[in-house]
């Protein structure tokens, strides 16, 4: 059975303040990206039917800790995690529950709330800090260039995805945007989506783009 939403311009800001909290074990999510996951575990699996019961937001963080039998504990989550639409849900033959989620907002666990077996926290959301000057847009000129050679030479890439980086405006959605479809570590991306800091955002994100062309070039 699948239970889908349309993608849509959805207003982060309706977020609630209380969020289920889903540990990602292998991969990082941005506002506005999408991405796929698979959920295995039983109190997690209980934690999506919940949720799409009832307003489909959940938030994602990074576990420090990788994925085992035991679910992450408070301690092993990361400091900064996206509030997440889901877009889509399926159950498969194997009890498995793959979902397509789309980024709304970054934030902050604030407490955690009892009452539920998988974690439930009261968050604040974080807003981008950014003031348009010469040097962002020079960043971000910087990084669209950047980014387009690291598509050109990286067969898994569309094409289309190097000309979609130059008409986004906003600086912190471009950073964003890259950080989530270059090759790079969960931890990385995890260090990226915690720089509110939009000029910081954009420099981290030109620091790995730099690695990657590296390696793309070398190879």
């Amino acid at each position: 059975m699948a239970d889908e939403q349309s993608p849509m311009e959805f207003d982060a800001d309706k977020v609630p303040d209380v969020l289920p909290i889903l540990p990602l074990y292998d991969a990082a999510l941005f506002p506005k990206m999408v991405l796929p996951l698979v959920v295995l575990q039983g109190e997690s699996v209980q934690l999506v039917d919940e949720a799409m019961a009832k307003d489909r937001i959940i938030g994602l963080m990074v576990s420090k800790k990788p994925e085992d039998k035991a679910s992450p504990g408070r301690e092993d989550l990361a400091d900064v995690g996206t509030s997440a639409l889901i877009l889509k849900m399926a159950k498969t033959q194997d009890n498995r529950t793959q979902l397509l989620v789309q980024g709304l907002s970054r934030f902050r666990i604030k407490n955690f709330e009892e009452g539920k077996p998988y974690l439930v926290a009261r968050i604040e959301l974080l807003k981008d800090v950014e003031k348009k000057d010469n040097e962002t847009e020079a960043l971000m000129s910087n990084i669209a260039g950047q980014f387009e050679r690291v598509v050109e030479l990286s067969p898994g890439l569309p094409p289309e995805i190097a000309q979609m980086a130059k008409t986004i405006q906003e600086a912190g959605t471009l950073a964003d945007m890259i950080a989530s479809t270059i090759n790079s570590s969960p931890e990385e991306k995890q260090r990226v989506l915690e720089l509110m800091d939009v000029k910081l955002r954009l420099k981290e994100v030109t620091r790995l783009l730099n690695h990657q062309l590296d390696i793309l070039e070398l190879g």
